[in-house]
């Protein structure tokens, strides 16, 4: 059985495989962005707690899924980061750890040890996933994949 379209039906799948194709590209590059951007970030951090450096015990006080909470002395005054502790994994609450922080800025503090390179598995995970699907969707959308198949005259050796 075959279907034909009308030239009203073919323009919008033309229009409608465009608009995947846009749109994969758009989540693809996207998602590439952000992870850049979240590594640029957290390289940033380390570079300025690198260039004003301080450290201390900390006590974790707080782990949930989104952050972890830690207190320590930074010269005379207990600082407990809003932001909580870059580069948590693996904290445990009541665990004691060190810290390295800005002592301009004690609100910015990470794990001692412990740098930008710790993030770049959870940077890159969203890439992993998005770059693959979204060149699934734009090779399934090419029009190359929805041009009907050229007829091929039969010849009968009759």
């Amino acid at each position: 059985m075959t279907v034909t379209m009308t030239g009203r039906q073919a323009r919008r799948a033309a229009l409608t495989r465009r608009i995947v194709r846009v749109v994969a590209v758009l989540v693809a590059a996207f998602s590439l962005l952000t992870a850049g951007l979240i590594l640029m970030a957290c390289i940033v951090n380390d570079l300025r707690i690198d260039q004003d450096l301080g450290s201390a015990t900390a006590t974790v006080t707080e782990v949930t899924a989104r952050r972890s909470a830690v207190e320590f002395d930074a010269g005379g005054r207990q600082v407990r980061p809003v932001t909580g502790v870059l580069y948590p994994t693996g904290l445990v609450e009541g665990q004691r750890v060190q810290v390295e922080f800005r002592r301009a800025n004690p609100d910015l503090v990470r794990v001692s040890g412990r740098s930008w390179t710790v993030a770049v598995l959870p940077a890159l995970s969203v890439p992993a996933i998005a770059v693959p699907l979204s060149a699934l969707a734009y090779a399934a959308a090419s029009p190359r994949v929805h041009r009907p198949a050229p007829r091929i005259p039969r010849t009968d050796p009759r």
